[in-house]
């Protein structure tokens, strides 16, 4: 196969980086060029919206601290300044659609074979869905909008890990509540994308043994989604 986008998703702590960076090596030691992508949006339009937005509402709460107040107070100043919560959720899709088409569609139109460190369902999870409390045909209404700007995964790997284990994993992760709200979301996304689940609780080079298997098959052809 001339070109592929095969992505990696999951909760934080989950081992999404550091097997992709992992596979992005063994490839090529293979012979197959690929490209490592960090497919999650990165606010580069909507920080300043972002910055203001909890300086002005939030700057009594701290995500690390209380995650439960800070995200019920979010979705409190979303519902009372409605027009506000149009305006931010607007840029973010923006924002992202453009990010798309330059890390991931334009690559792709060059020949270019990408291993995607997060994609348009980390996306929806991690910024979108939860936070906008978008119900299930809305968000499966906007990943249909994102796949008219790229193309779905020939193969998606949701990397699933107890959210109690990932958050021992990174220090840096705000609650256990947090990622938990944030699993229950992936795996209905992966059920309905028939996503590859892979357990994050087992040793990486079993993981990355069954990844490598299934990608090369579809580098030969004999894999088709």
């Amino acid at each position: 196969m001339s070109v592929f986008l095969v992505s990696f998703s999951g909760i934080d702590g989950s081992g999404k980086t550091t097997l992709s960076k992992i596979l992005v090596k063994e490839l090529k030691e293979r012979g197959v060029e690929c490209k490592y992508v960090y497919g999650r949006l990165e606010p580069i339009i909507s920080r300043p919206l972002i910055l203001a937005g909890r300086k002005i509402f939030l700057r009594k709460r701290d995500v690390k601290k209380d995650y439960k107040g800070y995200s019920s107070e979010k979705k409190e100043v979303f519902k009372k300044y409605s027009s506000f919560s149009r305006i931010y959720y607007y840029i973010l899709v923006l924002d992202y659609t453009l990010q798309l088409f330059f890390k991931i569609r334009l690559p792709l139109l060059f020949g270019k074979k990408l291993i995607c460190d997060r994609y348009v369902y980390d996306t929806l999870v991690m910024d979108l869905v939860i936070d906008f409390n978008l119900n299930e045909y809305q968000m499966l209404r906007l990943l249909n909008r994102f796949f008219w700007v790229v193309p779905r995964p020939n193969v998606a790997f949701l990397i699933d890990l107890d959210e109690e284990i990932a958050f021992h994993r990174k220090s840096d992760t705000p609650s256990v509540d947090y990622l938990r709200e944030r699993r229950e979301v992936y795996l209905r996304i992966a059920e309905k994308e028939r996503m590859v689940i892979l357990d994050g609780t087992e040793d990486l080079q079993k993981i990355k043994g069954r990844v490598l298997e299934i990608i090369m098959e579809l580098v030969k052809g004999r894999r088709f989604k």
